[in-house]
Parts: C-alpha cells; structure tokens; sequence
C-alpha cells in the first residue's frame, strides 16, 4: 500500500455520490457546514454560481469539479449574486439517487452530481487540505468517471448502489491526486511532507509501519539530515515533530482496528506501537476525546 492509499486508509472514509441535480430557470441551493463530513460538486453540464463563506460567488461551468473538506457553507445559485433564496428545488427518490430539480425555460440549466462523504476528523490527510479544492476535470480519468454516474443515474440497474459507492472512492483518488499534481506547493501538513525528496522516503517508511520503533536517529539518518535539520523540515512542511507525527499514524492505526476488526484493546494497543493499554488509552482519549472502549461502541456498524 502506498502512502496516499494508506492516508485514504486512515481517513476511514465512507459516502456516495447520491445526488444529481437538474437545475432550470431560477434556482438556490444552500449547504451548511458539517463536523467530520464533506462534499463534492462535480459539474457535467451547463453553469452557475457558487459562493463559499464570505468569499465572492464563482462561476461554475461544465467539467468543474469542487471538493469541501469540511462541508464549508456555501450556496449554490443561478444568480451571479447568490441572493435569490425563494428558488429552492424539488427532490425526489430515484434509484440510487436523489434528484433535485427546478423548471424554467430561460438558459439558466445546470447538472452537476453532488457526493456526500464521511471520514475519521482526526485524520492527518484531511487535516492537510484547505478549505476548497477546485480541480480541473478535463481528463480521461474523469470522462470515464462522469460517463458511469451518467449511465447509473438513467438506468436502474441491479447493485446500482453498491456501484455508486464504489464510484466515490474512485472519484476522491482521482481528485487527490490531480489536487497534488496542480499544486506546485501544498499547505502545512502530511501532503506538504511528501512533496519534499528529504522527507518522502521518511514518510514513506514511517507510514509503512508507524509501529515500529522510530527514534530521531534513525529518522535523520534515513533523511540524510542532521536532527536540528530534521526538525526544522518536520516543523516547515508538516506542522509537528518527527514524534508527534509517529503517534498521530499509530493512533489512527488503531482507530482503523478498533472500528474494523475484533481485536482487543491491547492487541491492538501493543500492535500498533504502544508500549502498553494504558499508555495507549491515555494517548487515544487526548487525541479523540474518549477512551478506546467508547470510540470502538460509538463507530460500531448496525446489522
């Protein structure tokens, strides 16, 4: 598993894109913000207007592709001044998708697909993402994508949910990864980190076994570094010390483990790095806010 796959692997996400919209005439959406979930907007026909926060509205048109980390609230509208919140749209059921629509006869139409997901908010890759991502989606990659949401959401196929689910983890893999190629620089964080040739190989390796027994030394040597050089990159690119970064993998590691599998608290405290449940339980509930015991009852899935 490479690194991003394991940052994904991490993050725990899960979500579909289960909502198309076909917007006419004159038409307002707004999304409010959301702890520990995000949002797509992904545009295969026509143009609008979105406005995020406080900043000025934008015009979206076909082929754009934005991504909210947070869910930041914003407004989706045909008015290039986003103030027309009388027009909101009709929703109905169909298939695997819910459709929102409006009607109107005037050149004001725009389709876009919306995904709604969820991820483990102590996660370090959604910690590194700023608030907005606009990504270009004129490639085949997405072609492909867009091609499949159109076919699933005109026919009504067997597992057409299981298929759309699927195209969700699909979509944020390509998003990630255009998102770090068109960045020449990435914000603080874990993405930063990688970017860097010094510290790439680091992180690589650490993120391969964050169970391992990483001491500074080893670190810097690995780098090729001196350790003040060590902690000056750690501090510039990442945010935090070698350390700190160790113990953020381990523990979502073990948040992975406690949501995922039947392990004990100490097998999953001792297999991840920690030198016993105790430690591990202290560690955890500082940085999740509950003991393990209740993030594994509070993350179970119902049969």
């Amino acid at each position: 598993m490479d690194s991003l796959a394991k940052l994904i692997h991490f993050s725990q996400i899960s979500g579909s894109i289960n909502v198309m919209c076909q917007f006419k005439g004159d038409w307002y959406v707004q999304h409010g913000r959301q702890c520990g979930q995000g949002m797509v907007h992904f545009v295969s026909s026509g143009s609008g207007y979105i406005q995020i926060g406080d900043q000025a509205p934008q015009r979206l048109q076909q082929g754009d592709l934005i991504m909210l980390p947070r869910s930041t609230e914003h407004i989706l509208s045909s008015n290039a001044q986003c103030d027309n919140p009388q027009s909101t749209p009709s929703q109905v059921q169909m298939g695997a998708f819910t459709i929102k629509s409006t009607q109107g006869t005037d050149d004001a139409k725009l389709n876009l697909f919306c995904a709604n997901f969820a991820y483990e908010q102590h996660a370090d890759l959604f910690a590194s993402l700023p608030e907005v991502l606009y990504i270009n989606t004129h490639t085949q990659e997405f072609k492909h994508l867009l091609s499949l949401l159109q076919q699933e959401s005109q026919q009504n196929q067997a597992a057409s949910s299981l298929m759309v689910d699927a195209l969700m983890q699909v979509l944020l893999i390509l998003v990630l990864r255009r998102y770090i190629d068109q960045q020449p620089k990435l914000p603080t964080g874990i993405l930063n980190g990688l970017q860097d040739k010094r510290l790439r190989v680091v992180l690589n390796a650490i993120l391969a076994q964050p169970e391992q027994d990483w001491s500074v030394d080893e670190i810097a040597q690995m780098a090729c570094v001196s350790r003040s050089q060590l902690m000056r990159l750690f501090k510039q690119h990442i945010g935090i010390s070698p350390h700190a970064l160790v113990n953020h993998l381990r523990l979502q590691a073990a948040a992975v483990r406690l949501r995922h599998s039947s392990d004990s608290v100490l097998q999953i405290a001792l297999g991840t790095g920690f030198q016993s449940e105790t430690h591990f339980g202290k560690a955890f509930k500082k940085q999740y806010g509950m003991p393990p015991g209740v993030y594994r009852k509070n993350t179970e899935q119902p049969e």
